[in-house]
């Protein structure tokens, strides 16, 4: 899964998510003009929620399905924590708004980093295939040179 289809999926996962579960309750644009608050909280979090596995290979960390569900798991229950601190437009009236909210956008999250994380695994066991397959015909030249060598002699 490419980064903007990741990206996409987790924005519009936040954005549904905060337009159709009870408990989560938007403040129109009568209360916030010209800053649509869902949209930017919506974009924000579905920001951090697609680069996850980028970042971990960006910094060499092993990538684990562990580590992408905790960070994920950290990144979506402390976006909707912080809604209640922040005026983004956004309050939770419930907590089951704040669970299930959080519980979604968390599975998402991790969906698309899964992913792209089985790619990344697909693409690495390519290569190794590869590279085994180029030391097999390198390996079986160099019999046949000492075998012709050997001929010769």
């Amino acid at each position: 899964m490419t980064y903007f289809k990741s990206l996409l999926f987790n924005f519009l996962a936040v954005f549904f998510v905060n337009h159709i579960l009870p408990g989560i309750q938007i403040d129109y644009y009568t209360k916030l003009p010209k800053i649509e608050g869902d949209l930017v909280f919506s974009f924000a979090l579905g920001f951090l929620l697609s680069l996850i596995f980028p970042i971990l290979r960006f910094f060499k960390l092993s990538p684990s399905h562990f580590k992408i569900g905790l960070i994920s798991f950290f990144v979506s229950f402390g976006g909707y924590s912080l809604v209640n601190i922040l005026p983004v437009g956004i309050h939770l009236t419930s907590a089951s708004g704040y669970l299930w909210g959080s519980l979604i956008v968390w599975f998402s999250g991790y969906l698309t980093n899964h992913l792209e994380f089985r790619k990344y695994l697909l693409e690495q066991k390519i290569e190794a295939k590869e590279k085994e397959r180029e030391e097999e015909k390198e390996k079986e030249e160099k019999k046949e040179k000492e075998h012709k060598e050997g001929e010769k002699k």
